[in-house]
């Protein structure tokens, strides 16, 4: 049996031979990155159900811990977690209800909502961030920092470029190439 990448690769090749103009590399590219996302994505997900948390509240929980005095409006945190409004009203019901934030109206304008994180809060992300960052560190070992960097850097370009043409072909189709 071929690995999936294998078995991705030969289905591309049959594309080409009827499809001759068929953009393969660049297919290949984003199916790759979307499946490595997903697997990332999988990995830290089993990384911190033990503690009882989903992977946007982690990643809303370690933004906030992350902020020089654990203060976020919900507004920036959707934007550096990768949510919606409406989710982050779950989110931030979920993490409240457990004692990991609070939300309160902002002291400079009533307007706006403050989300803070907890003691308990920030309990929870120093004993879970070295559980996420153990099969993180062993993914990586063999791909020396300055490829990490690279990679990177290469990356954020193409994130770039799809913020580009999303903008200018609408939002991208479910499911991608």
């Amino acid at each position: 049996m071929l690995p999936p990448t294998c078995k991705l690769e030969a289905n591309l090749i049959r594309l080409r031979e009827r499809l001759p103009d068929a953009p393969v590399a660049g297919i290949l590219l984003t199916r790759l990155i979307m499946n490595l996302g997903r697997g990332l994505s999988a990995m830290l997900e089993h990384q911190i159900r033990p503690f009882g948390l989903t992977e946007p509240e982690f990643r809303v929980l370690a933004t906030l811990y992350s902020q020089p005095d654990g203060v976020a409006y919900p507004g920036d945190l959707c934007a550096c977690a990768d949510q919606r409004p409406a989710n982050m009203s779950r989110i931030s019901d979920a993490l409240v209800s457990r004692g990991l934030i609070t939300r309160m109206a902002s002291a400079q304008d009533r307007r706006r909502l403050e989300m803070r994180i907890t003691a308990a809060g920030e309990d929870l992300v120093r004993r879970l961030l070295p559980t996420v960052w153990e099969p993180l560190r062993s993914l990586l070992k063999d791909l020396p920092e300055d490829e990490q960097t690279r990679l990177t850097e290469q990356l954020k370009r193409l994130g770039a470029l799809l913020e580009s043409v999303v903008g200018e072909h609408g939002p991208a189709a479910e499911g991608g190439p």
